[in-house]
């Protein structure tokens, strides 16, 4: 669906752990404008983290260390209602198929980012292409 470039942002992030909280700053910026978004504060929340652990992968795993960039597009969609983040990388891809869920019976450090995308988010999916990996994370406000 096409969106109103109003209700459209797109950030360049250097791909750094430092520079991640501008992508949840621009994200409650955007949501805080919008009328009548059922629990608001959990909402903004719930999206922020999920944005932050795909672009956290993406600096710990796509990028393993080196220099690259994070390209966010944060759009809102009327019909339907809906909050839309796409995450692009030129980093190493991966295969979603081979990831894990974790075990929440047994205490881990790791693992659990694509876990909590999946559970906090609508809609979460990847495609993986050498030189342009991209992320889609939707998230309904109705």
């Amino acid at each position: 669906m096409m969106t109103n470039l109003r209700n459209r942002v797109r950030l360049e992030i250097p791909a750094e752990h430092s520079h991640l909280g501008m992508l949840a700053d621009c994200i409650r910026a955007m949501l805080e404008r919008v009328p009548d978004i059922p629990d608001l504060d959990t909402t903004i929340y719930n999206i922020q983290l999920a944005a932050h652990e795909c672009c956290a992968n993406m600096v710990d795993h796509a990028y393993s260390g080196h220099n690259g960039l994070i390209v966010a597009t944060l759009a809102l969609e009327d019909r339907p209602r809906q909050f839309v983040v796409e995450l692009q990388d030129s980093g190493s891809t991966f295969n979603l198929a081979d990831s894990v869920e974790p075990n929440l019976e047994v205490p881990q450090i790791h693992g659990y980012g694509l876990f909590l995308m999946r559970e906090l988010m609508d809609e979460v999916s990847y495609t993986p292409m050498p030189g342009n990996n991209r992320w889609r994370l939707v998230k309904r406000l109705d």
